[in-house]
């Protein structure tokens, strides 16, 4: 097997076993065997349990922002392109389950290890989402003054509520409720006749 398969494997059967037991729970030894790899094969790719985490964390934010970006780049207006980010958002968080684990971390336990991963994907984000909120001010949708703050808190609010939604499993609960929510924001945002 090729060094990228072996790699590519490995780093396969820990995101199921990390998603399945956490990050506590789960050994190397338990990722070797799984793989049907030594464990001098996992740590020849990835010093320690930490940086395999850190790796299969970054490979899910990987498949957020490819998302998140082509939602962006799909839709027709600003308006649409808000609606749709927040929705999309929360339907591909569903399947990042190891990502859910590094903000249940932000709460509850410090994985000073993923501090940079989350960093980047929290500026991804507030970037992304102040591009839509330009490009509404630019069509005339949005009556905004500041982008960048209001792209922040904004930003900051869906976080929030991941937390309790994710690791509770209750966003199919309130997938309804999230839509509504969604609308009143973007009426929020929107300029008054």
């Amino acid at each position: 097997m090729a060094k990228d398969q072996t790699k590519d494997k490995i780093m396969s059967v820990a995101a199921k076993i990390f998603a399945k037991y956490g990050f506590q729970k789960t050994t190397v030894d338990e990722i070797a065997r799984s793989a049907h790899k030594a464990k001098g094969s996992v740590y020849y790719y990835f010093e320690s349990k930490e940086e395999l985490f850190k790796a299969v964390v970054e490979q899910e934010i990987g498949v957020l922002k490819t998302g998140l970006t082509r939602v962006i780049v799909d839709s027709t207006d600003a308006r649409s392109m808000f609606r749709n980010y927040l929705m999309n958002r929360m339907m591909l968080m569903k399947d990042s389950v190891n990502y859910h684990e590094a903000l249940k971390a932000d709460f509850i336990e410090d994985y000073e290890f993923l501090n940079d991963t989350r960093e980047n994907f929290m500026r991804f984000e507030v970037d992304l989402m102040q591009a839509v909120l330009d490009r509404g001010v630019r069509e005339k949708i949005f009556d905004i003054k500041e982008t960048t703050a209001t792209a922040k808190v904004i930003i900051f609010a869906i976080k929030a509520i991941e937390v309790p939604f994710y690791n509770q499993h209750r966003i199919s609960e309130y997938e309804q409720t999230i839509v509504e929510l969604i609308d009143i924001l973007v009426r929020g945002l929107g300029r008054s006749h």
